[in-house]
Protein backbone atom coordinates (compact mmCIF):
# COMPACT_ATOMS: atom_id res chain seq x y z
CA UNK A 1 0.00 0.00 0.00
CA UNK A 2 1.01 3.60 -0.46
CA UNK A 3 -0.06 6.59 1.61
CA UNK A 4 0.54 10.11 0.34
CA UNK A 5 0.18 13.53 1.94
CA UNK A 6 0.35 16.84 0.09
CA UNK A 7 3.43 18.85 1.00
CA UNK A 8 3.65 22.56 1.83
CA UNK A 9 4.70 25.26 -0.57
CA UNK A 10 8.38 25.43 -1.48
CA UNK A 11 10.75 27.49 0.70
CA UNK A 12 8.31 28.04 3.56
CA UNK A 13 9.01 27.23 7.21
CA UNK A 14 6.55 24.31 6.88
CA UNK A 15 8.53 23.02 3.87
CA UNK A 16 11.69 22.87 5.98
CA UNK A 17 9.88 21.28 8.94
CA UNK A 18 8.25 18.64 6.73
CA UNK A 19 11.61 17.81 5.12
CA UNK A 20 13.07 17.01 8.55
CA UNK A 21 9.92 15.14 9.59
CA UNK A 22 10.16 13.14 6.37
CA UNK A 23 13.67 12.13 7.39
CA UNK A 24 12.45 11.17 10.88
CA UNK A 25 9.71 8.98 9.41
CA UNK A 26 11.51 7.55 6.37
CA UNK A 27 15.19 7.74 7.31
CA UNK A 28 15.99 4.20 6.21
CA UNK A 29 16.25 1.54 8.89
CA UNK A 30 16.50 4.27 11.53
CA UNK A 31 13.25 5.88 10.40
CA UNK A 32 10.28 5.62 12.73
CA UNK A 33 8.09 3.82 10.20
CA UNK A 34 10.61 1.09 9.41
CA UNK A 35 11.50 0.67 13.07
CA UNK A 36 7.88 0.45 14.22
CA UNK A 37 6.21 -1.51 11.40
CA UNK A 38 9.05 -3.81 10.35
CA UNK A 39 11.28 -4.30 13.37
CA UNK A 40 8.99 -3.88 16.38
CA UNK A 41 5.46 -4.85 15.34
CA UNK A 42 6.64 -7.02 12.42
CA UNK A 43 3.51 -6.19 10.43
CA UNK A 44 5.48 -5.33 7.31
CA UNK A 45 8.53 -6.61 5.49
CA UNK A 46 9.28 -3.08 4.28
CA UNK A 47 8.19 0.45 5.12
CA UNK A 48 9.90 3.26 3.26
CA UNK A 49 9.22 6.34 1.21
CA UNK A 50 9.55 10.07 1.46
CA UNK A 51 9.59 13.21 -0.63
CA UNK A 52 11.44 12.66 -3.90
CA UNK A 53 13.98 15.45 -4.40
CA UNK A 54 12.82 18.39 -2.35
CA UNK A 55 15.07 20.85 -4.20
CA UNK A 56 13.67 20.24 -7.67
CA UNK A 57 9.98 20.42 -6.89
CA UNK A 58 8.13 23.65 -7.49
CA UNK A 59 4.53 22.51 -7.74
CA UNK A 60 2.28 20.23 -5.77
CA UNK A 61 3.96 17.09 -4.49
CA UNK A 62 3.44 14.41 -1.91
CA UNK A 63 5.34 12.67 0.83
CA UNK A 64 4.58 9.03 0.12
CA UNK A 65 5.01 6.01 2.36
CA UNK A 66 5.14 2.54 0.85
CA UNK A 67 4.24 -0.35 3.13
CA UNK A 68 4.69 -3.95 2.05
CA UNK A 69 2.74 -5.66 4.80
CA UNK A 70 2.91 -9.37 5.50
CA UNK A 71 0.10 -11.44 3.96
CA UNK A 72 -1.25 -12.43 7.38
CA UNK A 73 -2.02 -8.77 8.07
CA UNK A 74 -4.68 -6.78 6.27
CA UNK A 75 -4.16 -3.38 4.68
CA UNK A 76 -6.39 -1.99 7.43
CA UNK A 77 -4.10 -3.42 10.12
CA UNK A 78 -1.05 -1.92 8.41
CA UNK A 79 -2.81 1.43 8.07
CA UNK A 80 -3.79 1.36 11.76
CA UNK A 81 -0.15 0.71 12.76
CA UNK A 82 0.98 3.50 10.42
CA UNK A 83 -1.55 5.89 11.98
CA UNK A 84 -0.14 5.15 15.45
CA UNK A 85 3.30 6.36 14.33
CA UNK A 86 1.83 9.51 12.76
CA UNK A 87 -0.34 10.24 15.82
CA UNK A 88 2.70 9.88 18.09
CA UNK A 89 4.53 12.63 16.18
CA UNK A 90 1.42 14.82 16.12
CA UNK A 91 0.80 14.47 19.86
CA UNK A 92 4.34 14.32 21.25
CA UNK A 93 6.58 15.68 18.53
CA UNK A 94 10.19 14.58 18.43
CA UNK A 95 12.84 14.77 21.12
CA UNK A 96 15.63 17.35 21.26
CA UNK A 97 18.17 14.58 20.64
CA UNK A 98 16.28 13.26 17.61
CA UNK A 99 16.02 16.76 16.16
CA UNK A 100 19.75 17.31 16.55
CA UNK A 101 20.46 13.97 14.85
CA UNK A 102 18.12 14.90 12.00
CA UNK A 103 19.92 18.20 11.52
CA UNK A 104 23.36 16.55 11.52
CA UNK A 105 22.13 14.04 8.93
CA UNK A 106 20.48 16.77 6.84
CA UNK A 107 23.68 18.87 6.84
CA UNK A 108 25.81 15.85 5.99
CA UNK A 109 23.50 14.82 3.14
CA UNK A 110 23.46 18.38 1.79
CA UNK A 111 27.25 18.62 1.68
CA UNK A 112 27.44 15.15 0.14
CA UNK A 113 25.01 16.34 -2.54
CA UNK A 114 27.16 19.39 -3.25
CA UNK A 115 30.25 17.23 -3.64
CA UNK A 116 28.55 14.32 -5.38
CA UNK A 117 29.01 13.52 -9.02
CA UNK A 118 27.71 11.08 -11.57
CA UNK A 119 30.68 8.83 -12.01
CA UNK A 120 33.90 10.18 -13.47
CA UNK A 121 32.15 11.81 -16.41
CA UNK A 122 30.22 14.46 -14.45
CA UNK A 123 31.94 15.68 -11.26
CA UNK A 124 30.06 18.10 -8.99
CA UNK A 125 26.72 17.07 -10.54
CA UNK A 126 24.96 17.76 -7.21
CA UNK A 127 26.19 21.34 -7.07
CA UNK A 128 25.22 21.92 -10.70
CA UNK A 129 21.79 20.40 -10.11
CA UNK A 130 21.09 22.60 -7.08
CA UNK A 131 22.31 25.71 -8.88
CA UNK A 132 20.01 24.87 -11.79
CA UNK A 133 17.02 24.29 -9.48
CA UNK A 134 17.52 27.47 -7.47
CA UNK A 135 18.00 29.46 -10.68
CA UNK A 136 15.04 27.97 -12.51
CA UNK A 137 12.50 27.85 -9.68
CA UNK A 138 13.61 30.74 -7.46
CA UNK A 139 15.77 32.95 -9.68
CA UNK A 140 18.28 32.86 -6.81
CA UNK A 141 21.26 30.59 -7.54
CA UNK A 142 22.97 31.96 -4.43
CA UNK A 143 20.49 29.90 -2.34
CA UNK A 144 22.97 27.07 -2.72
CA UNK A 145 24.97 28.91 -0.02
CA UNK A 146 22.10 29.68 2.37
CA UNK A 147 19.24 27.19 1.90
CA UNK A 148 20.67 24.92 4.58
CA UNK A 149 20.08 27.61 7.23
CA UNK A 150 16.29 27.25 7.00
CA UNK A 151 16.46 23.51 7.69
CA UNK A 152 18.91 23.91 10.55
CA UNK A 153 16.67 26.55 12.19
CA UNK A 154 13.65 24.22 12.43
CA UNK A 155 12.37 23.68 15.96
CA UNK A 156 10.63 20.72 17.58
CA UNK A 157 7.47 22.80 17.82
CA UNK A 158 7.53 23.55 14.08
CA UNK A 159 7.85 19.87 13.24
CA UNK A 160 4.96 18.96 15.52
CA UNK A 161 2.80 21.77 14.12
CA UNK A 162 3.59 20.70 10.54
CA UNK A 163 2.69 17.09 11.39
CA UNK A 164 -0.67 18.24 12.74
CA UNK A 165 -1.31 20.49 9.75
CA UNK A 166 -0.20 18.27 6.85
CA UNK A 167 -0.46 14.65 8.04
CA UNK A 168 -4.24 14.63 8.32
CA UNK A 169 -6.43 11.70 7.35
CA UNK A 170 -8.76 13.83 5.26
CA UNK A 171 -5.80 15.17 3.28
CA UNK A 172 -4.20 11.88 2.33
CA UNK A 173 -4.45 9.50 -0.58
CA UNK A 174 -4.23 5.74 -0.07
CA UNK A 175 -3.54 3.17 -2.76
CA UNK A 176 -3.76 -0.53 -1.98
CA UNK A 177 -2.51 -3.11 -4.44
CA UNK A 178 -3.65 -6.68 -4.05
CA UNK A 179 -1.86 -9.42 -6.02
Amino acid sequence: MAIGYVMPKRRTADWCAMALLDQALHGGRAGRLHRELVLEKQIAVEADGGIDDISDITGPTQMTTRILHKPEYSSDAALTAFDVVIREVQQNGISVDELEQLKVKWRSDYYATLEGGRGGYMPKYGLMHLLACFTLFDNEPQLVNTILDGFLAVTREEIQAAAKKYLRNEKRAIVSARP
